[in-house]
């Protein structure tokens, strides 16, 4: 377990940037969310179970967020965000500063990412009310020039199919579909031959000038991580993701000294000093925190200030649905200055337009914001029921 142990007073120094003028004055209500699991339109996977969740301020502003989800802890998750949810709603003044110094207090230097995925869905809920209450995009209260777009790319993740022709093919589709990039999985089914050979297929079916993403999915083995990389450097790979588990610091250093290949790691990630760490350590090129779970869009921020001073660069994960989760993702990429790609589940955005407008489009390889209040994105409630296996609400005025 990574624990919170940063000083509060290392958290107030970055606060000084992002001060707000505005507050929410009090709570009313949460609501939340469990998409059920079930198979994309396509055929291609199966598209994981998502949690939304839905604050109402006192004024009736609401405000929404999404939670990182893994198999069979949605409800666990769903539980510690109604419970935080609680433990703020008879507080006045509240943003997404104070909520932050809040769990510090009752996290008690014991976070996991179920508790990370839950104060990152509320904190995005906060950011979204506080959008709308001064009228800004987020982008707009997280920087004073926000970029116009963000480079996206798409992940060509299957449990489904892991074919070759199969797989290289839809990358092929996906490129013919304005993304900007592609990422596959060399040794998903295969030895590191049979990796290295569904890459260069890939490669010559797409070609050079689209960016490749590696994505190993930490082997148990490093060893497998250390065979592939030479076999693959002939297909210029645009990065090399999570060659080892991010836990291992010291090996994923290892791997980047070695390989001279990029190296992108964070995803399982959450809190401020497991991050701190790696860039001491100089383990990665690119870090990719997830935005539904390191903790916080606070958190997020940081992280890109430190990366910043490393020449790290940033690429938010999002294993989350491509609607909240997803614009608050491309809010953070299009404030930072050292922002990369950013990451996109074709199948995934294809389910959430059934009952939601993303709040941005995507456009030759580019997502490009709508610029409205907040997160910018609207969701039809009854639809989104209709597609869930949980709801709860929570009035919290007593």
């Amino acid at each position: 377990m990574i624990k919170q142990n940063l000083p509060i007073k290392l958290i107030n120094i970055f606060y000084m940037d992002l001060k707000l003028d505005i507050k929410i004055e009090k709570l009313s209500k949460v609501e939340t969310w469990i998409t059920a699991a079930q198979p994309s339109d396509d055929g291609w996977s199966q598209i994981k179970p998502f949690i939304f969740i839905r604050l109402t301020t006192s004024e009736g502003i609401q405000g929404w967020g999404e939670a990182f989800t893994l198999p069979y802890r949605e409800l666990a998750v769903e539980t510690i965000i109604r419970n935080l949810v609680i433990a703020i709603a008879n507080e006045k003044d509240i943003s997404p500063y104070s909520f932050r110094d809040k769990i510090l207090d009752i996290a008690d230097k014991h976070r996991g990412i179920d508790f990370s995925a839950a104060t990152s869905a509320i904190e995005m809920a906060l950011w979204d009310i506080i959008g709308k209450l001064s009228k800004k995009p987020l982008s707009h209260l997280l920087c004073k020039n926000p970029n116009p777009s963000v480079p996206i790319y798409a992940t060509n993740w299957s449990s489904i199919e892991s074919e070759t022709k199969t797989v290289a093919r839809r990358a092929l589709n996906l490129v013919e579909q304005n993304f900007g990039g592609i990422k596959i999985y060399p040794l998903q089914n295969r030895t590191p031959n049979e990796g290295a050979s569904f890459v260069s297929y890939t490669r010559d079916l797409i070609g050079f000038e689209t960016p490749l993403m590696l994505d190993l999915a930490s082997p148990d083995n490093s060893n497998l991580s250390y065979e592939l990389a030479p076999l693959v450097a002939p297909s210029n790979p645009y990065w090399y993701e999570e060659p080892v588990d991010g836990e291992n610091t010291e090996e994923l250093s290892a791997i980047r000294a070695k390989t001279g290949l990029r190296i992108v790691t964070g995803e399982k990630q959450f809190g401020l000093p497991h991050f701190k760490k790696t860039l001491e350590a100089k383990a990665a090129d690119i870090l990719n925190p997830d935005i539904a779970a390191v903790g916080g869009i606070i958190d997020m921020m940081q992280i890109s200030k430190w990366s910043l001073e490393k020449n790290v660069k940033l690429s938010p994960h999002c294993w989350n649905s491509m609607s909240i989760a997803a614009a608050a993702m491309l809010h953070v990429c299009v404030s930072i200055k050292n922002s990369e790609m950013a990451e996109i589940f074709p199948e995934y955005l294809t389910f959430v337009k059934k009952f939601s407008e993303p709040g941005y489009k995507i456009d030759q390889g580019h997502a490009f914001l709508n610029n409205e209040p907040g997160l910018g994105v609207s969701l039809d409630t009854s639809l989104l029921q209709s597609m869930c296996s949980n709801y709860n609400e929570e009035i919290l005025e007593r």
